[in-house]
């Protein structure tokens, strides 16, 4: 591991140590919490055992973590930089490489109580991409970091760099169907704040610089505490198209639709005639969980403060118990 430190770096540290004691301050307000996960959609069927034993755990450490009163940020936080590590999904260290052989990774993170967010995009050498959105969004002005700049600056945020060796599939640029496995994760706390985060290597063999909706807020990743907080999968040039996230939380906002509602509207009626599969996950503000998607399954799975981890890939659940 790499880690640069610089004076601007000891700084933006500090700034990030005073919010993290403010995050670190313990939610028991109310009884309600729930989370809810995703490990990517599928086009084709594949084995996903290895991934969705990977999901249960992160689902029971964090509904533990809710009960016990952390905040939503820091859960979704904690959840996709597990996924990032495991190797198991198209994200951080199992992500898939571009045309050149080369893995660019792109994440973001969005805290419903402010309307606060970071995000990092086509980043080479980040060991945890959702770290360092997650330090954009607290230690610096600014919202999304990109390239080779951009990462410099993390990097001197405090964000781990790695060698170019460490992502299993370097120099692999073959289309296969480890395409599928971008990760995401959303939670409400006991506070009532929602947050959520995603993080992805995007399409196998994509052009280099191609940037997806995954660091985008409103396409792959939205939270409001006025409504819910959700994080998308699929083909994201569409969900960019149509602003995905944001459009089904106006929905549900302006529309009054349900959650259910309106993220079938989007993803069936919206994004299906175009042959643009993808899927999504939320949490409403009163801690009920969707789950849906247009294509073969998603690697899902959800917690709440009533229920145990469950975890699918094709047939079982799509919401929790409702409330």
């Amino acid at each position: 591991m790499i880690v640069r430190a610089t004076a601007a770096g000891a700084l933006a540290a500090g700034l990030f140590a005073a919010c993290s004691v403010h995050a670190e301050e313990a939610c028991h307000a109310r009884a309600i919490f729930a989370v809810v996960s995703h490990g990517g959609e599928l086009t084709e069927k594949m084995d996903g055992a290895a991934r969705l034993a990977v999901m249960r755990a992160a689902l029971t450490k964090a509904r533990t973590d809710l009960a016990a009163g952390a905040r939503a940020v820091d859960v979704v936080e904690t959840i996709v930089r597990t996924y990032e590590d495991s190797g198991a999904f198209n994200a951080g260290k199992g992500a898939i490489a571009d045309a050149a052989g080369i893995v660019e990774t792109d994440a973001a993170i969005m805290d419903g109580d402010g309307l606060r967010a970071g995000g990092v995009a086509s980043m080479t050498d980040i060991k945890n991409p959702i770290v360092a959105a997650r330090l954009v969004m607290d230690a610096s002005r600014h919202v999304l970091m990109v390239g080779d700049r951009g990462q410099k600056y993390v990097e001197s945020l405090g964000a781990a760099a790695v060698p170019r060796g460490y992502f299993i599939k370097t120099g692999k640029p073959k289309f296969t169907t480890d395409t599928h496995g971008t990760v995401g994760a959303v939670a409400l706390d006991r506070c009532g704040h929602i947050a959520a985060a995603t993080s992805t290597g995007g399409y196998d063999a994509k052009i280099p610089g191609r940037v997806g909706d995954s660091p985008l807020v409103g396409d792959g990743v939205y939270a409001n505490d006025s409504v819910a907080g959700f994080s998308a999968t699929g083909y994201g040039e569409y969900f960019i198209r149509f602003n995905i996230s944001k459009d089904v939380a106006d929905r549900m906002l302006y529309g009054r639709e349900t959650m259910q509602q309106a993220m079938d509207y989007d993803l069936h009626r919206l994004l299906l005639p175009l042959k643009a599969d993808g899927g999504m996950i939320g949490v409403d503000r009163n801690g009920n969980v969707q789950m849906q998607w247009n294509s073969v399954g998603m690697f899902r799975g959800y917690a709440t403060d009533k229920e145990a981890p469950v975890v699918a890939e094709y047939a079982g659940p799509t919401s929790n118990q409702q409330r």
